[in-house]
């Protein structure tokens, strides 16, 4: 698992339970040769290890609960980066209908119209690559077989976000089972109406992603949501 490979020192340590079966007997002994981006920052980080063959495509999302940085250390890899001033236009599953939203519905980036172009790399073994905190990538095997290893620093707002998206897909989930089309639909006017409000206040046109202010409206209507014992 993601959790099982820690820093120790200057390097990686795998640390889990031996495998009865001894399936993960190649990950242990390579876990410890891995080399660790000397310029890291000195705080915990979550290590997690990928293996992929030519085209092998990890569709366009965000990880929006962290910064991380992306070494590679055999083949080649492409990353698209994209971060839009509409976070509509990359077409993110609705936050309010799945638990997908830090996903695109599009999966790639060449289906897309963007207003404005990303960034994008190729990372050869050796090379690390900053991702930072709401910025959405695609990553693409070019040469296989690949491997590389990202170290994700988590912070504590951006947590705090994720878990507020999720509780609310879930409350607007349960209230459709429940029967309460009409709190649904309250839940949903809710939040256009922060949008619109939002927007006025800016004096600017509203994307149709909105703005800031649902972060208020997630507060009064998760409040309400724990006072009336919905889970």
């Amino acid at each position: 698992g993601k959790a099982a490979v820690v820093r120790d020192g200057d390097g990686l340590r795998y640390d889990a339970p031996e495998d009865a079966e001894c399936q993960d007997v190649l990950v242990r002994s390579f876990v410890p040769r891995v080399p660790v981006p000397l310029f890291l920052p000195e705080e915990p980080c979550q290590v997690a290890f990928w293996l992929g063959s030519a085209g092998n495509n990890f569709g366009l999302h965000s990880d929006l609960f962290c910064e991380q940085f992306l070494a590679q250390h055999q083949g080649a890899k492409e990353v698209l980066l994209l971060l839009p001033e509409d976070a509509a236009e990359v077409q993110p599953f609705p936050f309010l209908q799945s638990p997908l939203w830090y996903k695109s519905s599009a999966r790639t980036v060449a289906s897309l119209k963007l207003s404005l172009p990303g960034l994008r790399a190729v990372l050869q073994p050796g090379d690390v690559l900053f991702i930072p905190l709401w910025w959405w990538h695609e990553v693409r095997t070019v040469h296989g077989p690949s491997v590389s290893s990202t170290f994700r620093f988590h912070t504590e707002d951006a947590e705090r976000f994720a878990k507020v998206m999720n509780a609310f897909y879930q409350f607007h989930k349960n209230a459709k089972e429940y029967g309460s089309g009409r709190l649904a639909r309250h839940i949903r006017s809710y939040f256009a109406c922060a949008f619109d409000a939002e927007g006025r206040a800016e004096g600017t046109k509203q994307g149709k992603s909105g703005g800031r202010l649902w972060l208020l409206a997630a507060g009064l209507v998760l409040g309400w949501m724990l006072r009336q014992g919905f889970r």
